[in-house]
Parts: C-alpha cells; sequence; structure tokens
C-alpha cells in the first residue's frame, strides 16, 4: 500500500494521454475498415461527391486515404507515448488506466468526428438514406458513452491506491 507522501508523486496523465491517443487512432481504423470499407456505407466525400463513377471513387478514395494516414500517424504517436511511459517510474502500469484512456479517445473520435464531418460539414452520414440523422446520433452517443466509460475507468483507478513498480518513486542512480 503506498501512503498519501508518495501517491502525491504517482502521476497517470502521462499513460492516459497515451490512451486518448491509441484510442483516438484505433476508433479512426475501426471507423475507415469497418463503415468506410467493409461495409461500405460510406467515404470521406461520399455526401459531397456521391461515389457513383470512377472518378468520384477515385477522389473518395484518396480522401479516406489520407484519413487512415492521419489515423496511423496519431496510433504512433499514442505508441511512443506509451514507451515513454513506461520509461517513468512515477507512472504507475494500470491496465484500467490504458483501456480507460483509449475508451476515452475512441469516444472523443466519434464525437468529434460525428460533429463535424456528419453534422456541420456534411460531407459525409455513417449511414445514409432512411434513418440516416439516426445513425448519426447513434454514433455520436456512441462517442459520449465510450467517454463516460473512459472517465469512470481512469478515475476508479486513481482512487484506488497506486500499485508501485520496482524502482517506482525511487531516486535513479547518481541522483539524489
Amino acid at each position: 500500500m503506498v501512503d498519501r507522501a508518495s501517491k502525491a508523486k504517482v502521476h497517470y496523465g502521462p499513460l492516459v494521454s497515451a490512451g486518448l491517443l491509441l484510442g483516438t487512432g484505433l476508433g479512426g481504423f475501426v471507423d475507415g475498415i469497418v463503415l468506410h470499407q467493409i461495409l461500405q456505407w460510406h467515404n470521406m466525400l461520399s455526401s459531397k461527391l456521391p461515389p457513383t463513377n470512377l472518378v468520384a471513387m477515385k477522389v473518395n478514395m484518396v480522401w479516406d486515404g489520407l484519413f487512415h494516414a492521419l489515423t496511423w500517424v496519431v496510433t504512433v504517436v499514442g505508441v511512443a507515448l506509451l514507451f515513454r511511459a513506461g520509461k517513468r517510474p512515477d507512472v504507475p502500469w494500470s491496465a484500467r488506466v490504458l483501456v480507460g484512456g483509449m475508451a476515452g479517445g475512441w469516444g472523443l473520435f466519434n464525437f468529434v468526428e460525428g460533429v463535424i464531418d456528419h453534422q456541420l460539414l456534411g460531407i459525409h452520414h455513417v449511414h445514409p438514406g432512411a434513418g440516416e440523422l439516426a445513425w448519426d446520433l447513434g454514433f455520436l452517443a456512441s462517442g459520449l458513452v465510450l467517454m463516460a466509460l473512459g472517465f469512470v475507468l481512469v478515475r476508479r483507478e486513481q482512487r484506488a491506491p497506486a500499485s508501485p513498480r520496482p524502482g517506482m518513486l525511487r531516486p535513479r542512480e547518481g541522483m539524489g
């Protein structure tokens, strides 16, 4: 058990940050792979440029590719932050915090992408046609649920005693 003095030196932020970026990137991959490619419900620009001919399909494919490139970069930055957090002795290694951050990131992706792309810009909808507003609102709701889940998981861990890792909260050799 960690006393209050040492618990004050525990930092969950780096692990939460890594989880948020990993969740954002992986949530984007799920959207792109499942909704764009497997189900083929929409493409990035399908409401503005319906993929009804080869040229329109190619333009949509390029924008889908740019979207995937961005989600890849966000995921790689998340992995880098995860490795950085793993090297810090003041960051407890917690699956609950990491999964909570990832759920929050995925939810943040769904909500922000849903508001901007589906509602404000109208460049595509989750499932165009009859009931498209219901699909868009469901996507937004899934984002809010995932963000709430992430918050609860991280908060629950922050209230529990931290599990120190070997070497955690001890000065490194040559220091102090």
